[in-house]
């Protein structure tokens, strides 16, 4: 229609009015009057806001899957130029070669992707899992990963965010710094005593199997109108992306055979918000504040839909709002000048919930894929009662690596 207004104008004017009106709401509670209208008018314009939501997760999944792409770029290229990484000398030709092969699959949607180059990406693959065993997770198959982040998109977007190993083993494991040494002054002939020593100890990430087994008829196979097959390894990819988001969050972790989730690590640190069952701007703000300087480079929020409403309404000191749309900057929605990801398995505001993370979550959590999704179509158990199997597998894990680079805010004074 001629008339139809564009999306920046119909978030911006929105968002105009929503100030205009929850002003006139704080002012209206102040005083003691009636609030109604004023609630279901900011009800109405959250409305518009949650229409473009979508967009603004794709953005920002965007921009996060952005850096990604450039962090495995650059470990390869470096692993690449190490000297004998193809083999011994007079071979910068083939490396120059694996790396632009590389860069342009990477780049193009599978049905574009050129055979010469993918071949060339699996000989990089046997290189770079040959010369350097923490450089092999990055080279998941491209097609499969595409896949399963489009499914968790619309689940709590963890493998979006965070860092993806693939292992060859039952378990990730790596050092991890737990005691710091210290300095000290002294004086010309002083005496230099020991200052402390740092320690050192062993994380690990396990990998156990998410499984799903399904029965259905031969008759529903034979006279289905679609391909039912094809529906049910759909199904059970999104089933399992759902548990690896929700898990994320709320997992036990070991003993359980579930990941380990963000809101179960008793070593990332809390921020109370200040309200006994609230969001508040002064919690949101402390909670900012409180990831160190160098994880909030590439810091993002994670909160549920009921917290992004009242998160919406908040405003500083100096009156302005948390929350600031993007659309108008082609730039993602956010709150204190981050961006935010919306994790639906993440607790509404109340009384001593969690209901919003923040932090850098590359660096703070890892997946770890031991065995990739695999499907069987067993026609042999259920023959006698006219029955096919369908089973299907995948061995991941989950763990916190660094709990210091995300905190979590708490409803509590």
């Amino acid at each position: 229609m001629a008339n139809e207004k564009d999306p920046v104008t119909v978030v911006m004017e929105a968002f105009t009015e929503f100030k205009a009106s929850n002003d006139k709401l704080l002012a209206a509670k102040a005083d003691g009057k009636a609030i109604g209208d004023l609630t279901a008018k900011l009800d109405k314009i959250d409305g518009v806001f949650d229409k473009f939501e979508p967009l603004n997760q794709q953005v920002t999944l965007a921009t996060q899957q952005q850096k990604a792409m450039q962090e495995q770029l650059d470990s390869i290229e470096k692993t690449l130029n190490r000297p004998g990484a193809l083999g011994g000398q007079g071979n910068e030709d083939e490396a120059v070669k694996i790396r632009a092969a590389f860069d342009r699959v990477m780049r193009k949607p599978a049905a574009d992707r050129d055979p010469v180059d993918m071949e060339l990406c699996k000989r990089m693959n046997t290189l770079v899992k040959g010369n350097d065993v923490a450089a092999g997770y990055l080279l998941a198959p491209p097609e499969m990963q595409r896949e399963i982040i489009k499914n968790v998109i619309e689940m709590t977007p963890i493998r979006a965010i965070c860092s993806v190993k693939t292992i060859g083993s039952q378990s990730y494991k790596g050092p991890r710094r737990t005691t710091t040494m210290t300095a000290t002054r002294v004086g010309e002939t002083g005496s230099r005593t020991n200052t402390g020593d740092p320690a050192y100890g062993m994380f690990e990430i396990m990998a156990p199997e998410l499984f799903a087994r399904v029965e259905i008829s031969q008759q529903m196979l034979e006279d289905s109108d679609y391909d039912l097959l094809a529906e049910l390894r759909m199904e059970t990819a999104e089933q399992f992306s759902y548990k690896e988001g929700f898990e994320s969050i709320n997992g036990t972790g070991a003993g359980t055979n579930q990941m380990e989730g963000l809101m179960q690590n008793a070593d990332i640190g809390e921020v109370v918000s200040g309200s006994a069952a609230a969001i508040t701007a002064d919690g949101m703000i402390d909670l900012y504040h409180a990831v160190k300087t160098a994880y909030t480079r590439n810091g993002l929020f994670g909160l549920n839909r009921a917290s992004m409403k009242a998160v919406r309404k908040l405003k500083d000191t100096t009156n302005q709002y948390l929350w600031v749309p993007g659309i108008a900057n082609a730039a993602p929605n956010t709150i204190l000048g981050a961006p935010y990801v919306e994790m639906p398995d993440m607790a509404d505001p109340g009384a001593g919930t969690y209901p919003v993370v923040y932090g850098d979550f590359r660096q703070g959590y890892a997946l770890v894929d031991r065995i990739g999704i695999a499907f069987q179509v067993d026609f042999t158990t259920g023959a006698d009662s006219g029955l096919v199997v369908f089973r299907a597998r995948k061995r991941v894990g989950g763990g916190v690596l660094k709990p210091e680079a995300i905190k979590k805010l708490k409803c509590s004074t």
